[in-house]
Parts: C-alpha cells; sequence; structure tokens
C-alpha cells in the first residue's frame, strides 16, 4: 500500500493537491510570460492560439500571491529559463501554477521532472484533431502529434496533473469522441480554452448536501434521526484502492484539497445548514473522498468541523487506514463521531478481490469488525448488490449481527452500484434483475429476524415495494451547493436512469424515484419494462395532505 500513498508524501506533491481560493482567481488566473521578448514555437501553427499580449507578459512582475497562475506564452518549454520561472512563481506565493502548452518536449523526462521539481502543478496540452494526421497538417509538423502523446504520459510519469484541450483549427471535433481520447490518455475529461476555464476543476467550491424531503412523515428512523441533512464535503479525489465497480474511478486522479479550502467549504454549510431556515433532522458533516483517510490534515479537518458547531462528523472510508493502530483513536479524539464504512462482503478474499490492490489480506472485515466493538462509534455500513456476491448476502448479514458490540442494531444500507464509472468495464457485475427483488427480499426478511432494518439507496423504490418507507430516493434530495455563487442544484446521483412505461402509474415517478439505470434497458428493454412495478405508498407518508 506505500506505493499508493506516493502522491502525498513525496516531495514533487508535498503541497498536497492543487489549492483554491476564494477570491476569483479559479475562473480568472494571472496570465503570464514565460520570460522576456516575444518567444518562440516549434509548432508552425498559422492561427496560434497562445500570443500573449506585451501587456499580458508583464503579468509576471504583478503580484501573484494566492493567485493561479498560467504560464501562456507560444511554447515556453523552449525557454530554457522556464524552471527558473516556476520556481520563483512559487516562492512568490502562487496557489496553483500551470503551464499550456504543446506537449512536445515533455516528452523528455528530465524536461518533466525538472518542471515538477520548480513547482509546476499542472500541464494543460493542446491537441488540434482527433488523429495524428489532421493535427500535424495544423500544427505543420510531421510526427508533432506522437510528440505531443509522448509528452503527457511523461508528465504523468513524472507526478504532474496533465489535462488535454482539443483546440478546433478548421477540423471538427466531436465532443464524444474527445472526451474518450482525453479519459484514454490523462484519465481525465478534456478542459476548454480559454484560459479562465482551464485551471479549475468543475466542482470547485462546490458540495453535495443530502436534505429530508418537504411534506414527509418519516416512519424509518432512519432518515429523520440518524444523519440528514448530510453534507458531503470532498477532501479530494486521491484513494489507495481502485474497485472494480467504482463510480468515480477511484485511484486515478491522484489530487488532495488543501485543508484551508475544505474549510471555506465547512464555514458555507456550517451557515446554511445549522443557521438555515430548515432546522429539521440531524445535520451531519460527511468527509468523503476519494478517500479521505488518505488526506494528512483529517484530524484538523474533523476538528473543524465539529469546532462550526456539526455534532455529527463522519468519514465515508473503504477502511483500509483505520487498521493502522491508533489511528482510528487519533481521529475520535480530533471529533470523529461515526464511520460509513464500504464494507461489500465479508470474506476476505472476495472483499479483497473487488478491491482490485494486493496485500490487503483479511484487513476489511477485521475493520469491519473493530468499528463494530466500539460502541462509542456511529458505525453506518453500505454494502452494494453485485452478480458475484448476491448468494452470500444472507451469510454477510449473520455475520455483521455476530460481530456486532455496539449495543444497537446495525445500520446497513444495501444498494445497487451506480452505472458509472468503472462498472462500465465489468458489465458482469450488474446484478440480474431477475434477481434483485427476491435478494432484498430475502435479506430483510432475515435482517428483521436479527434485528435490524436496512435501509435501500441508489435504487428503484420499487426493488422493495413490499416497504417503501425503507427507500432513500422517497425521503431524501441530493442537491449540490456552490459556495462561490450561493447557488442550489438539485443533483440526480444515480447514473443514467431513466422511467419505463408502468412508473407512468407509479406514484414514486413524482415523489423522488429516478428509475431504473439504462443498462438494463439496452441490455433487454422488455426484461425491464416487465420488472418494473408501480408502488403503493403509506397512507401516513404526507405531512401536507
Amino acid at each position: 500500500m506505500a506505493r499508493r500513498e506516493g502522491p502525498v508524501t513525496a516531495p514533487a506533491r508535498g503541497r498536497v493537491g492543487l489549492p483554491v481560493v476564494a477570491d476569483g482567481s479559479r475562473r480568472h488566473p494571472r496570465l503570464v510570460g514565460a520570460g522576456p521578448g516575444p518567444g518562440a514555437c516549434n509548432n508552425g501553427c498559422v492561427d496560434c492560439v497562445s500570443r500573449l499580449a506585451v501587456a499580458d507578459r508583464t503579468a509576471a512582475d504583478g503580484a501573484v500571491a494566492g493567485h493561479h497562475v498560467v504560464i501562456h506564452d507560444r511554447e515556453p518549454t523552449l525557454r530554457r529559463e522556464l524552471a527558473a520561472t516556476v520556481r520563483d512563481l512559487r516562492q512568490r506565493g502562487a496557489a496553483a501554477i500551470a503551464l499550456v502548452t504543446n506537449g512536445r518536449l515533455l516528452g523528455y523526462p528530465a524536461r518533466a521532472r525538472a518542471l515538477r521539481d520548480a513547482g509546476l502543478d499542472r500541464a494543460i496540452v493542446k491537441l488540434f484533431a482527433l488523429t495524428a494526421a489532421e493535427h500535424d497538417a495544423i500544427a505543420r509538423v510531421d510526427g508533432a502529434h506522437a510528440q505531443a502523446l509522448a509528452g503527457i504520459a511523461a508528465a504523468r510519469a513524472a507526478g504532474l496533473d496533465v489535462v488535454v484541450s482539443y483546440v478546433e483549427r478548421g477540423v471538427t471535433i466531436e465532443r464524444a469522441a474527445a472526451r474518450a481520447q482525453a479519459h484514454a490518455l490523462t484519465e481525465r475529461d478534456p478542459v476548454v480554452l480559454p484560459e479562465a476555464e482551464v485551471v479549475g476543476h468543475a466542482n470547485e467550491f462546490r458540495y453535495d448536501v443530502v436534505t429530508l424531503r418537504a411534506g414527509v412523515h418519516f416512519e424509518h428512523a432512519y432518515w429523520d434521526t440518524r444523519v440528514f441533512p448530510m453534507v458531503h464535503v470532498n477532501t479530494g479525489p486521491l484513494c489507495n484502492i481502485r474497485c472494480v465497480y467504482c463510480n468515480v474511478r477511484g485511484g486515478t486522479d491522484q489530487r488532495l484539497f488543501d485543508a484551508g479550502y475544505v474549510e471555506q467549504l465547512l464555514d458555507d454549510a456550517a451557515a446554511r445548514i445549522l443557521h438555515g431556515p430548515d432546522r429539521r433532522g440531524a445535520p451531519t458533516i460527511d468527509l468523503i473522498g476519494g478517500e479521505p483517510t488518505m488526506h494528512p490534515e483529517l484530524p484538523r479537518l474533523i476538528a473543524a468541523a465539529r469546532a462550526r458547531g456539526f455534532a455529527r462528523v463522519l468519514i465515508c472510508t473503504n477502511g483500509v487506514r483505520l487498521a493502522r493502530p491508533g489511528y482510528l483513536d487519533e481521529l475520535i479524539a480530533a471529533g470523529l463521531t461515526g464511520v460509513r464504512l464500504s464494507f461489500h462482503d465479508h470474506r476476505a478474499e472476495v472483499a479483497a478481490g473487488l478491491a482490485d490492490v494486493a496485500g490487503l489480506g483479511a484487513t476489511y472485515p477485521e475493520v469491519a469488525a473493530a468499528v463494530l466493538a466500539r460502541p462509542e462509534l456511529d458505525t453506518h455500513l453500505f454494502r452494494i448488490l453485485l452478480a458475484d456476491t448476491l448468494d452470500a448476502l444472507p451469510d454477510y448479514l449473520r455475520w455483521l449481527a455476530a460481530h456486532n458490540r455496539t449495543g444497537r442494531p446495525i445500520d446497513l444500507t444495501l444498494g445497487l452500484p451506480s452505472m458509472r464509472g468503472r462498472l462500465f468495464d465489468n458489465r458482469h457485475l450488474y446484478p440480474p434483475l431477475a434477481r434483485v427483488r427476491p435478494t432484498i427480499a430475502a435479506a430483510m426478511a432475515l435482517a428483521h429476524e436479527l434485528g435490524f432494518a436496512p435501509t435501500l439507496h441508489h435504487a428503484p423504490a420499487c426493488a422493495y415495494p413490499d416497504d417503501t418507507t425503507r427507500a432513500a430516493c422517497l425521503h431524501v434530495v441530493t442537491q449540490q451547493v456552490d459556495a462561490a455563487r450561493g447557488t442550489t442544484t438539485v443533483m440526480n446521483f444515480e447514473g443514467d436512469a431513466v422511467h419505463g412505461e408502468a412508473c407512468a402509474r407509479c406514484p414514486g415517478r413524482t415523489e423522488g424515484c429516478a428509475g431504473l439505470p439504462r443498462a438494463y434497458f439496452d441490455d433487454d428493454r422488455a426484461a425491464a419494462e416487465a420488472w418494473l412495478t408501480p408502488i403503493a405508498l403509506s397512507p401516513g407518508r404526507r405531512q401536507d395532505r
């Protein structure tokens, strides 16, 4: 596991990701030249997109402290003094330094490493077409495309954050194909010029809030007494495992977010949730990732959330690093009140296989048993329903009951996998529809015998029509807050879900149910339509009727 911790501790990543600041510079970075004079380029494009006006070139002499800085000046990698320029910007307090480049000279590993060591955070590589022939024709250099791709690979190997920007110059670039190619090259979405839009990531200054649905009488105590409204604050996408079903392809994006930035989101969440007009429920901060335990300042962030008035502070974790002696105690001492543990199988070898990293051994069941032996910790378990593990669900429930030492009923959520991310690469893991409903019904019955009542998340309400008080989609609403703009948007995080014909007759459609993942319709539309069934809501569900 030590190798996967490298991005946190290695010198090139010691800055813990790309800091972001609230002064507007994420939208309007400081554009600087790479040095004196007009600069040069090793491409021959007729219509250059990287020429800076003389006035812009002098920005290098202006204040950069706390700002994102973008070096965008013909082809800056041709300048011998580029590393010194980057180092100077870093010493003057630039929050993040990006470089717009054609990528060709980054193909020399020593060059990429030198820029990394000087303090460069990100390389933005321009591509002019999807094919080598078209790109080279626009660049007017044979082999320019191949060299750009080599530069992308070398920069990533050096530990730089690399993104691609497709610049149309007479050749139409199809968006879906560009996105697929960018993911193949960088495992990231492409970014869009001009520079004012390329240095930030799509979710800067945003966080999700799972709120209680208005007008509902919550007949299952989980909804309004345990964790909602729940604020998901991301500590960065860095993860130490590569789960085969992960909907965000965890483990590929190696960034962590600056603790000061995360604290700004906590400030906004406290003002909005703790002091807002809706005082229902049990307000909770849920620090998520990636894997939040990879953040070296996690205790600070937990303490910060408590200091802002949140009585409940959780981490959403795979639990691997909780196996380190004393670490969980350190988090509890900082103010951690609970753990949302992704515990998808009680069999060590199966759980490790789902994580897709070597050396885990019995870590998963050992950590689950450890947190279930801590009465002072509010433990919430999440178990995804995959085709390969459906049969083991009864034994899993019995395992939980046998290891529960909390003095409280097991808190378990069952869920279908989100049809996104790596699940597209592992379609054999989709649980067969014919088995979903009977498996869930049997699990709910067994759990009742064992003394607890699981809830159902990331699934249509009719997955368990016998008791719709268990369905998350009917009781909570996920919203995304843009802290920079002060706006809130209702979001659907169920992947590409759609309603079928039966949904038109179902009250769940207007009460929050997003429908069934489109993948099932694509596989067998008739079977998907036959599976959907209208539900009956509880007569006491609505408070406003």
